[in-house]
């Protein structure tokens, strides 16, 4: 009889690298990982030490726990001993690869209406679908509302409702749906709002000039005057989005100098444009700002002064968390953003394109989130023996005895990790089944994104390993994919 290759994972959670040669494996820290040889089990250089002829290296890392025993019984003992990987032939090493650290992002959709999209008399009609695993585990289907205009009414003479009335309107009665409103909420555009100007020199009247700088993106700038060649007025051609107050934008064109500093950002996700003579200024409202009049609706919005109007929305759901004192790794968590899309309709209820653009965007989550890797350390952990009670009335005091909270302080379960992975095998020499197979070992490193120090350190021991296995005829070099 003959069986597969095994392969077996196991998991490392770090937070700091020995690259110095000489220190023993009972001398790293908690969450400390360095490259031992087993000719005397103690480090390597990082990155010039050799590995001695006939030598393994192992992937050692100091312990979570911080008693060694278990009660009184001498028996239940060795928790404080360093974690150590399998022996490590460079030869046999065949992979090595790390993650990109993506963040999550909410799913976002929009609806833009044009000036001459709602004439009067008739009403509009706005759909927004939400789907994925978060409505199906709330809802158990996906699930829709459809919001309308129908109590707009217009004065006498008027041929086009206000746009930005319109689409707040549909909005407003679109989140106020008992099934959509858990998923979805109007966005927050933080958009470029009020600034304080320093004039610059160079520059002439122009509009829509675009800015350069802060955290945001997509602002641009009508220059209204100028004095000596210094912008002295200006109004935002479009404000853009994602900014924050203290940014510092430059204006481009003339002397490239001069700035705008930003004191306040836009609230809410009503961006209304208005073009007049060519020339078009942004604004941005809330929904109930519109509804409630602080937004003054143009009763000729398809005349001299064209408005347009999108509204923004994004995906809102947040899943039911717990503290580490009641955790259960069998505990669901969003490993999927909702989905939202937002259509145009017409009056017999048919996705209707012919005015009005609706956009999407999906969203997406982390590469690897805390919760995860929580999880895969406690697998890890208990492969090795390692108690973790869950489930019961008193879980939560024989964790606390068993030292199970250590390993639940060592993850921090609302963070991102970038993963480092290394692959290697180790050959069956005699294998009497008949077939020569290898067991398979794969280690996957786990450090936080924001701890720039740990991933330049433990980068640099998987760059060790995959020098040990090159000098010893092993041609491999680390892997890394922007997709992954």
């Amino acid at each position: 009889m003959a069986y597969f290759n095994h392969a077996f994972y196991k998991t490392f959670v770090v937070g700091s690298t020995e690259a110095n040669a000489g220190i023993s494996t009972s001398a790293l820290a908690a969450g400390e990982m360095g490259i031992v040889s087993d000719s005397d089990w103690e480090t390597i250089a990082i990155p010039g030490g050799a590995l001695p002829a006939n030598s393994l290296a192992y992937l050692v890392q100091g312990s979570f726990y911080t008693k060694d025993t278990i009660g009184n019984n001498p028996g239940h003992g060795g928790y404080k001993e360093s974690v150590k990987s399998k022996g490590i032939n460079p030869r046999y090493v065949s992979r090595a690869w790390y993650t990109n650290c993506l963040v999550a992002s909410q799913s976002k959709a929009s609806l833009s209406l044009g000036s001459d999209c709602t004439p009067c008399g008739s009403t509009q009609f706005m759909r927004m679908d939400v789907k994925g695993s978060p409505a199906l585990r709330f809802l158990n289907h996906n699930a829709y509302a459809i919001g309308d205009s129908a109590n707009i009414c217009c004065i006498d003479g008027q041929e086009f409702l206000d746009p930005a009335l319109v689409g707040a309107t549909m909005a407003d009665m679109v989140l106020a749906n008992p099934l959509i409103k858990p998923f979805v909420a109007e966005a927050d555009v933080d958009g470029a709002k009020d600034a304080t100007l320093v004039g610059g020199t160079g520059y002439s009247v122009a509009a829509g000039v675009a800015v350069t700088g802060g955290s945001g993106s997509g602002a641009a700038v009508n220059i209204l005057t100028v004095a000596g060649g210094a912008v002295a007025t200006f109004s935002w051609a479009a404000v853009g989005s994602d900014y924050k107050v203290g940014d510092v934008l430059t204006i481009s064109g003339g002397g490239a100098d001069a700035t705008l500093t930003l004191t306040s950002v836009s609230e809410g996700g009503v961006v209304v444009s208005v073009e007049t003579a060519g020339v078009v200024s942004q604004e941005v409202y809330t929904i109930a700002e519109v509804l409630a009049g602080t937004y003054v609706a143009s009763t000729d919005p398809n005349g001299a002064s064209k408005v347009s109007a999108t509204v923004e929305f994004v995906g809102a759901y947040v899943g039911t968390k717990f503290g580490n004192c009641s955790f259960d790794s069998r505990d669901h968590f969003n490993a999927e953003p909702v989905e939202i899309i937002a259509s145009v309709l017409d009056e017999t209820g048919e996705v209707c394109n012919d005015c009005g653009v609706a956009t999407m965007t999906p969203g997406q989550m982390q590469q690897t989130q805390g919760e995860q890797v929580i999880r895969d350390l406690i697998l890890s952990e208990r492969y090795r023996q390692s108690p973790y009670n869950q489930g019961n009335a008193d879980s939560a005091r024989i964790r606390e005895i068993e030292m199970s909270d250590e390993l639940l302080s060592a993850v921090d379960r609302s963070a991102t990790y970038k993963a480092y992975y290394l692959q290697h095998s180790v050959p069956r020499f005699n294998n009497p089944s008949g077939l020569f197979d290898n067991d398979q070992y794969v280690y996957q490193i786990y450090v936080k994104c924001d701890d720039d120090a740990a991933n330049v350190a433990v980068k640099a021991l998987l760059d060790k390993v995959v020098a040990l296995a090159n000098a010893a005829g092993n041609p491999i070099a680390v892997e890394y994919n922007s997709a992954w």
